[in-house]
Order: structure tokens, then C-alpha cells, then sequence
């Protein structure tokens, strides 16, 4: 979704003869945006139906500051737990939460949840926008069932696709620390605990999306384009005006030229 641009005009004057000015309106561009493309993985075990149906409630919310902070925030999904599959490409908002949406319909099962695996998926599958901040977050109450290769296909995937990773997890329990920990720190993201999540949903999530918003803001593209100012082609009725102008301008040096004669 495209963010409602402001634009504030400004003006100047350039003076043609005594007393009178053209007025020229300077107009910038659209503001720069960062593109954010931000792909969730979902634990779908059984245990996890209620945390899903937190994050389909607030999922809005999420994106609301986003916008507000001037990020064009596109969205995709991966669900594991019974196999990992890319279920929502890269979309934009309306469509990822759409009534009907593979997000708003995820339905649980399963229970062998493989994190890195989802990772490797995701990032192989979805149609990242060029130039855009990627993102992963996973969200899952289990530590990482993957295999040693696939972790460390994990690490090259996430290199690969230049992107931020983290996790609303268990911190401290089996390899959480040592698989989604170590991705979170070497990948520019934050680990977050699922059961301050459960406890006080509210809190947890604004902290969450605030310090989501810092992390895109901090690794967006140094140079985004800037706001150019440009002058827009006179209408008819102005290039009339501003013929006039010189038109009188010049019926002026006549008449004075022809008194000079005369004396």
C-alpha cells in the first residue's frame, strides 16, 4: 500500500519589470520510502494456535507504524511444523491479510519443527522486491529440529539475501541459543521470548514493531532518492500572462525610443 504523500509548496519570484513578478511553484517529488519485504515463518504445531491468532489480530497494528514511519512494507509467509512451504509470496499488505489469505486462514498440525529448514525455503521461493530491506521473522514455542547442514545452509541463505532475522522463541531451552540466538545476533535482528508474548501481548508487541522499525531504518539503502524540486509547464493562461508581460515590456521601450527621437 502506497503511503499518502505531503507535499508542501514553495514559492519565488522572478521580476519582470517594475512591480511585477511571475510566480514559480517548486513541487517535490513523492517523499522516499524504504521498501521493506518481510517474510514470516509460523510454527504451526498445535501449540501454537493461540499465539497465531495474536498475530493475525495485531498483524495490522504492525503495519500501521510501519507506514507512519515511512516504510512500503510488502509481506509473504512460511508455515512449518508438518514440512515448510512458502504459502504467501512477497505481497502487499491488503492481499497478505485479506479475509481468506493464506495468513488468515493457517491452520495447525504437525509438531517436527524445522526453523532453519523454513528458512532455506522462504528465501529460495519468495520474489523479493529490488532494493528492498529483507526481513525474517520466525515465530515458533520449540527450538530448531534441522539438521546441522541445513543450519548452515540457514547462515548462507541469510548471507546470500542480505537480510535481518528474528525470532519470538524459547531463549534457553535446547538449541534456541545456539541456532535462532546466533542468527538474530550475526543477522542484525533481537530475540524475543514467546511466553512474554503470551503474558502481556500488548506491551510485547509494541516493543516488537518499534524495534523492527529501527532495525529497517538503520540497514535501508544509504542513498535513497531525494526530493528534487520541480517546476511544473505553465498552463495557457499563465504563458498568456507572461507574454503580456513582455509584450508590454517592449511597447514600453517603443514609446520611449520614439520620444528619445523626437527631442
Amino acid at each position: 500500500m502506497t503511503r499518502p504523500v505531503s507535499c508542501n509548496l514553495r514559492k519565488s519570484s522572478l521580476t519582470i519589470g517594475s512591480g511585477i513578478a511571475l510566480m514559480v511553484c517548486l513541487v517535490p517529488e513523492a517523499n522516499a520510502q524504504i521498501s521493506a519485504d518481510i517474510l514470516w515463518l509460523v510454527d504451526t504445531s498445535g501449540s501454537m494456535a493461540g499465539d497465531i491468532a495474536e498475530v493475525q489480530t495485531r498483524i495490522g497494528q504492525f503495519n500501521d507504524v510501519m507506514m507512519m514511519n515511512g516504510i512500503d512494507a510488502y509481506y509473504g509467509l512460511v508455515e512449518f511444523g508438518s514440512g515448510e512451504t512458502l504459502t504467501q509470496d512477497i505481497v502487499p499488505f491488503s492481499t497478505f491479510n485479506a479475509s481468506g489469505s493464506p495468513f488468515m486462514t493457517i491452520s495447525t498440525g504437525g509438531g517436527f519443527e524445522q526453523g532453519s529448514e523454513a528458512i532455506n525455503v522462504g528465501l529460495a521461493n519468495a520474489n523479493f522486491r529490488s532494493n528492498s530491506v529483507r526481513n525474517v521473522i520466525l515465530v515458533t514455542d520449540e527450538d530448531d529440529d534441522s539438521d546441522l547442514t541445513e543450519f548452515n545452509n540457514a547462515i548462507a541463505s541469510l548471507t546470500a539475501s542480505n537480510a535481518l532475522f528474528n525470532f519470538i522463541g524459547v531463549p534457553g531451552v535446547g538449541n534456541t541459543d545456539s541456532r535462532y540466538g546466533v542468527l538474530a545476533n550475526d543477522f542484525s535482528g533481537a530475540a524475543f521470548n514467546i511466553l512474554d508474548f503470551r503474558n502481556n501481548p500488548g506491551p510485547f508487541f509494541d516493543n516488537f514493531i518499534n524495534t523492527k522499525v529501527q532495525e529497517i531504518i538503520e540497514n535501508a539503502p544509504e542513498n535513497p532518492p531525494e526530493q528534487t524540486p520541480s517546476v511544473p509547464e505553465p498552463n495557457s493562461l499563465t504563458m498568456l500572462g507572461v507574454l503580456s508581460l513582455f509584450g508590454a515590456k517592449k511597447m514600453t521601450q517603443k514609446v520611449l525610443t520614439k520620444n528619445n527621437k523626437a527631442k
